[in-house]
């Protein structure tokens, strides 16, 4: 063991004086500070990480990670580009969709999306999101709607709905809006009170009739094997199928979204480091004392050879231990709480007010590597003036009234 290491040690291990039993207690108390700061930010990460995911996997049950639009004219070759689409590499699945603006009686403004059942389940998670009813039952003239939806209309399954379309076509008495009966087969829910209370799905044949364009799809939805990459899988798509056609990302169709959410992350990351920065004066004071109370055996020790040098790495690396315990306790302390909060769903919320029922935990490596980084950072940044102080006692100075 190397000369400071094993005198570091021993300063943060002594016992003998009661002095020194008090500069024990404050190291503790240094260590806990460091843990608890670096446990508070990797449990507020963890939250923060929850809620990013819980969403963007809500966002992404009724829509797929890339979108590709035909323009005003839509996409008559659909069945063709969605075979050229399947055979990009990353490419999980494809499916065509026939989207239009409509009302459901009494004028409830809608997102009628028109959809094949038996494709649609590899783009998309809205299978598994059915409340009531089945899915596979879109067929014919059959629609599915969202929760929210429903219960604003007092809808269930069985009951009939007539949805107008906001496109028109020419009759008797002149221009009159497209309008279908629909049977009510399925109840979904996402969790998000704009897709359970605005999106509509019917049989895609009875969607392109509401879009009045003929027989095309108005996109193609896209599933992704990493939708980490979804943005280069996307070029990809359109070096296959050719310019004329426009790619919509997830992460470019929700950005708002996103960065809402990643500037609330910062802002709780900086708020909780705080703690951390508490910890790094206590560190401070902790060393400062130590330099005061073992002035006597620095200057014995420099008066034996030891370099001043050496005498500023020793407390440089009382301070680092300190950082690097702490911050080992406070990592296995917040990953063992986020994993049981989530785990048992510890912290209950209002379904109703949060469109979820427990609060998500995530804690990530990234995170924890980062964090770990920082911590013992600053632990480090806290030994300057300390270590400092300590290179700088004068032996005779030190020993002169011994």
């Amino acid at each position: 063991m190397k000369f400071e290491l094993l005198v570091a040690i021993r300063y943060l291990r002594a016992k003998r004086e009661q002095t020194v039993t008090v500069i024990s207690t404050i190291t503790l108390i240094a260590i806990l500070g460091v843990a608890a700061g670096v446990a508070a930010l990797v449990v507020a990460m963890a939250v923060s990480e929850g809620q990013r995911e819980d969403i963007r996997d809500r966002l992404l049950v009724a829509q797929s990670h890339l979108t590709i639009l035909g323009g005003p004219e839509g996409i008559p070759n659909y069945e063709e580009l969605t075979r050229q689409i399947e055979s990009v590499e990353g490419v999980v699945g494809a499916a065509p969709h026939a989207e239009t603006q409509g009302a459901i009686r009494p004028l409830e403004p809608v997102l009628v999306k028109g959809i094949l059942p038996d494709q649609e389940a590899r783009v998309s998670q809205l299978h598994k999101n059915i409340k009531r009813g089945q899915l596979t039952d879109l067929t014919g003239n059959s629609i599915a709607v969202g929760k929210e939806l429903a219960d604003k209309l007092g809808l269930d399954i069985g009951d009939d709905v007539f949805v107008m379309s906001a496109e028109t076509t020419g009759g008797p008495a002149g221009p009159e809006n497209i309008e279908l009966a629909f049977k009510v087969v399925a109840i979904y829910s996402i969790g998000l009170y704009e897709y359970d209370s605005h999106l509509v799905f019917v049989p895609f044949d009875k969607a392109v009739r509401l879009v009045g364009a003929g027989p095309v799809a108005t996109s193609i939805e896209v599933k992704v094997d990493d939708i980490d990459r979804s943005t280069e899988v996307g070029q990809a798509i359109l070096q296959r199928i050719g310019e004329r056609y426009d790619v919509a990302d997830w992460k470019d169709t929700h950005r708002t979204i996103f960065q809402a959410l990643k500037l609330e992350r910062l802002g709780m990351a900086i708020a909780i480091s705080l703690i951390v920065f508490v910890a790094a004066l206590n560190i401070v004071a902790m060393l400062t004392m130590m330099v005061l109370e073992k002035a006597r055996s620095i200057a014995m020790l420099i008066a034996m050879g030891a370099t001043r040098a050496q005498i500023r790495r020793i407390f440089m690396l009382q301070g680092v231990i300190i950082g690097v315990i702490g911050t080992c306790i406070g990592l296995v302390v917040g990953h063992g709480i986020s994993y049981f909060a989530d785990k048992y769903e510890l912290i209950q919320l209002s379904a109703e007010v949060y469109s979820i029922d427990h609060l998500p935990f995530h804690a990530v490596f990234r995170d924890s590597v980062l964090i770990a980084a920082g911590a013992i950072l600053i632990s480090f940044v806290a030994t300057l003036y300390p270590s400092a102080t300590a290179a700088r006692v004068e032996p005779v100075e030190a020993l002169r009234y011994e």
